[in-house]
């Protein structure tokens, strides 16, 4: 979404690749390593399709630290090559390891034009594109559970992410924030009672992207559940550049402390740090989404199954990759609602014991 107006903002031809689909990731999962994690396999079934699409360049980020994020750009680059396309592969390092590197890969990715103005305009309306859709997300977990008609909200939010990729300025993206923030308000709520809350923890891509983790915030919304997920893709680029950390991601990062001191690799702190934080604002149970195989997350799972003993509060963990199916995951979710409106319950009764006794 957000290289679909930011490269036609440059002058620059955006080819996304198809939806992830079943063939996406029957594509990854045979040309990659058998032990690589799952989001590596998807993203190289994405380039795969987008190179038969005639995409000619291939952008991907890099990492740092114990995660294997870091070398997965290289070795999708090799498969690649070996499989005869002649596409430029650019890989984009954390800029805080290094700024020459990062602006090397900066100037391929936008295609060497320079004019600071344009460059200025399009990055500037790229991130808010970014920032509304994230805005979405919240909004969309706020109100899903209590609207009488889900589906009106998703047709709200298809259309509204359709138009924003038409657009070339900041002012019609607030002119298309303000028509569809006023749309949603006018949807109809129905009356419930307190809703269950659960919190979504776990790796980026997995936490993130809804068709490899079975859309499970919207699962979640329309059994009634308030959701709210940890994991940010606007936090996750700020990460990249030095003193640009947020607030909530300090917080985390210092409740996380008395259980792990030190950097692990991609979201294990946070991971620890924000099970923490749903716990102390009173939810009702949290979901640990991750790749199977993620070293990051399975040194964070053991961490966070005792924070949920030390908390009181229920942790399902859920590691996803080509062999998790859709009709087993909703299962499990069902089961775990199940679970904690059961506790919900039995504490509702326990405090008005309290205040009859």
């Amino acid at each position: 979404m957000v290289l679909e107006v930011l490269y036609p903002a440059l002058g620059i031809e955006v080819i996304p690749p198809p939806p992830i689909t079943k063939k996406t990731i029957e594509i990854g999962v045979k040309l990659a390593p058998q032990n690589a994690c799952f989001p590596m396999k998807v993203t190289l079934g994405n380039f795969i399709e987008g190179i038969e699409k005639g995409a000619d360049t291939i952008f991907m980020a890099g990492g740092v630290g114990p995660c294997r994020f870091g070398y997965y750009g290289q070795i999708q680059r090799i498969i690649i090559e070996d499989l005869g396309y002649d596409v430029n592969f650019v890989l984009i390092d954390f800029p805080r390891y290094g700024w020459k590197n990062f602006f090397s890969s900066l100037k391929v990715m936008i295609g060497g034009k320079w004019s600071i103005s344009r460059v200025h305009h399009a990055v500037r309306l790229a991130w808010n594109v970014l920032r509304y859709v994230e805005d979405l997300e919240k909004i969309s977990r706020k109100v899903r559970w209590k609207l009488e008609s889900p589906s009106q909200l998703d047709a709200l939010i298809e259309e509204s992410l359709k138009e924003v990729k038409k657009i070339n300025s900041i002012a019609q993206l607030e002119e298309i924030r303000s028509n569809t923030l006023y749309e949603i308000s006018q949807l109809n709520i129905l009356e419930k009672k307190e809703p269950i809350k659960i919190g979504i923890v776990g790796e980026v891509y997995i936490a993130q992207e809804f068709r490899v983790n079975f859309n499970i915030e919207k699962l979640l919304g329309n059994m009634g559940v308030l959701v709210d997920n940890s994991v940010s893709t606007v936090e996750y680029i700020l990460n990249f550049f030095p003193f640009t950390r947020s607030r909530e991601k300090e917080e985390a990062w210092e409740l996380a402390k008395p259980y792990l001191k030190r950097f692990i690799g991609g979201e294990g702190i946070d991971t620890v740090g924000n099970t923490i934080r749903y716990a102390k604002q009173g939810y009702d149970g949290v979901i640990h989404l991750y790749p199977f195989t993620c070293m990051p997350e399975a040194v964070a799972k053991s961490i966070v199954t005792g924070v949920g003993r030390d908390y009181n509060i229920p942790i399902l963990h859920l590691a996803i990759d080509e062999h998790a199916g859709e009709a087993g995951m909703i299962t499990r979710v069902e089961a775990f609602v199940d679970v904690l409106e059961m506790r919900h319950k039995q504490d509702v009764r326990e405090a008005s014991h309290s205040l009859n006794e």
